[in-house]
């Protein structure tokens, strides 16, 4: 903010349309940062000391109304916050008759310098220890690629990503969040969180993620933290002329830095608790998938060798919708069954939310190809239930003669009875072999 003239207040006077946009601005940006949707909140009410709840206190759905997760509709909310904030700046301008607020928009930066920092680096965290984008199971490696939505293709394909993809993008966002911090390295920072979250942004549109409205929200404070030297940097790089550094500088009082330093010490335990209680669930979780574990050495991909369909038998085919192709157990206490029909496919978005077990839809959200079952053991029985159909449950004595084999007997919810022989199938997935190590094809 630039001008000749000088005010009361010893600031130099700013022009009127510097004044009515930095106001605008202002209030655009307070109105999507303060949280208005009503689970932000509800998800404090039930606060506990796990690292979701950590991170949903960094993350919210900005705007001031949420008609739809997708398309224009989704950001009605930003468009009503655009129209409130102009209106607010034109009221402030008239009945405020200062030509300068120096302090203001200085605060204001450091906000918004803040807000940008615990975002990046909380997403970071989620990236740099993998729970965001977990490794892909054992029924995913057996879903065709056409049959997953695009935010499970995208999450995939970054899953399989060798040399530590995840882990650099997340680094970068942690130091990018951290120069954030401190005012000399704030461009820095800029610069650094605006390429990542450009790509973000894009990723989120492409692939229908369902974060657009927050990364383009972190995104627009990225930018407007750069406008600030844009003059500057236009002076030094293209023009090549001398450039004076920042020279507006706070009241910087005892108490002052004290806030400082405390606000400082403060984000930094916030980002060591997150960063450890992630850790910990990592390690001791199977987050996002469910964490009680499976029939007892059962995981692995099965084709189906018998399937009875109560007195008749179904011979192997690829157009009896009855008929299961193959069954594949996971690691966790979830089976999954391809038939020759489409599944009821999960629509939701991946959200970081999953408080229990019963609530971890992440590997069945997004496949259409697969129905996802979770069981519980009991006396040598399963009793399976849909993930995506509750009234698909399934009952199921089981024995197993041999390692390579798995025999189910029961009925299902309407009473119809099915035997079913499973074979296990030895399979050696080039994911696991990786390109440098040899393959040999029998």
């Amino acid at each position: 903010m630039s001008s000749s003239s000088i005010n009361q207040q010893g600031e130099v006077a700013w022009k009127y349309w510097q004044l009515l946009l930095f106001k605008i601005v202002f209030l655009f940006l307070l109105l999507l940062t303060i949280p208005f949707n009503a689970s932000y909140y509800l998800n404090l009410l039930g606060f506990s000391f796990h690292f979701q709840d950590f991170f949903q206190l960094t993350y919210h759905k900005p705007g001031l109304v949420h008609l739809s997760n997708w398309g224009l509709k989704s950001f009605a909310g930003w468009f009503v916050a655009l129209v409130v904030a102009i209106a607010g700046a034109v009221l402030w301008q008239k009945f405020d008759k200062r030509t300068a607020h120096q302090d203001l928009y200085y605060w204001s930066r450091v906000v918004l310098r803040y807000r940008l920092a615990l975002g990046i680096i909380a997403y970071g965290i989620l990236l740099l220890i993998p729970v965001q984008i977990p490794a892909l199971s054992i029924s995913d490696l057996h879903t065709p690629y056409g049959d997953f939505l695009p935010w499970k293709i995208y999450y995939h394909s970054t899953a399989v990503a060798s040399a530590g993809y995840k882990q650099t993008i997340g680094a970068i966002e942690i130091i990018g969040g951290f120069l954030l911090l401190y005012r000399p390295s704030v461009l820095f920072g800029a610069i650094t969180t605006a390429f990542v979250l450009v790509n973000i942004v894009l990723a989120n549109f492409a692939y229908q993620l369902g974060d657009h409205l927050y990364s383009t929200y972190l995104l627009l404070i990225a930018f407007v933290l750069l406008a600030h030297d844009v003059p500057r940097l236009y002076k030094l790089l293209v023009l090549r002329k001398k450039v004076i550094a920042e020279q507006f500088r706070p009241f910087a009082s005892v108490k002052f830095l004290k806030w400082r330093n405390l606000s400082r010490a403060a984000f930094l335990l916030f980002t060591l608790t997150l960063f450890s209680l992630t850790l910990s669930s990592y390690l001791a979780d199977s987050w996002p998938y469910p964490n009680t574990p499976g029939l007892n050495g059962a995981a692995g991909f099965y084709n189906v060798d018998t399937f009875r369909y109560n007195d008749s038998t179904h011979q192997y085919s690829l157009t009896d919708t009855v008929r299961w192709r193959d069954v594949v157990f996971e690691k966790w206490n979830v089976l999954s069954v391809r038939k020759n029909k489409l599944a009821t496919i999960d629509f939701s978005l991946p959200e970081v939310k999953y408080r229990n077990d019963a609530a971890r839809n992440y590997q069945s959200a997004g496949n259409g190809a697969r129905s996802f079952y979770t069981y519980r053991e009991n006396d040598g029985k399963i009793f399976l239930t849909n993930n995506n159909d509750k009234a698909d449950t399934i009952s199921f004595s089981v024995s197993r003669p041999d390692t390579a084999s798995i025999h189910l007997g029961g009925v299902d919810a309407q009473g119809n009875r099915l035997q079913v022989v499973l074979g296990r199938v030895n399979k050696n997935y080039l994911l696991d072999k990786g390109r440098r190590n040899p393959v040999v094809i029998n």
